[in-house]
């Protein structure tokens, strides 16, 4: 059993990647850890402490990362107005712009990878993971 488990999560890393180079191209000097951090942002606004909670790196590490970011003009931080020490990251519209790119060169590509399964195994797949995203184990 545990060499099962481990081969499965071999092929998860290895889709991992594969997706990264999906997203990571030539014309553009972001990384698949910068595009993950904007879906982050654009669906949680979150705080800097939150953000780097969910990439499970350090709040400068964090900084640093969103610092990319804004001086792309993809995100921005905005103080709030009862404290100006709290500050919470939003994505701007160039950076709006730049996930729904993004996704669908991503999905283009994903859509090319997964047309090699025949339609039970498509739907077999899409079974399993949406039940493995159901447990939400991985945190």
């Amino acid at each position: 059993m545990s060499d099962r488990i481990d081969r499965i999560i071999n092929l998860i890393f290895a889709i991992r990647q594969l997706s990264a180079c999906h997203i990571h191209s030539k014309s553009s000097n972001f990384s698949f850890l910068q595009f993950a951090t904007l879906l982050f942002i654009k669906d949680k606004k979150p705080l800097m402490k939150e953000l780097a909670d969910f990439l499970d790196i350090t709040t400068p590490s964090a900084t640093s990362l969103v610092e990319t970011l804004v001086n792309a003009k993809l995100a921005k931080r905005l103080h709030a107005a009862s404290d100006r020490r709290i500050i919470q990251i939003v994505i701007t519209a160039q950076g709006q712009t730049y996930l729904k790119k993004g996704k669908l060169v991503l999905a283009k590509k994903m859509r090319k990878n997964l047309e090699n399964l025949n339609q039970k195994e498509q739907e077999t797949l899409s079974r399993i993971l949406a039940k493995i995203l159901k447990t939400k184990a991985i945190k």
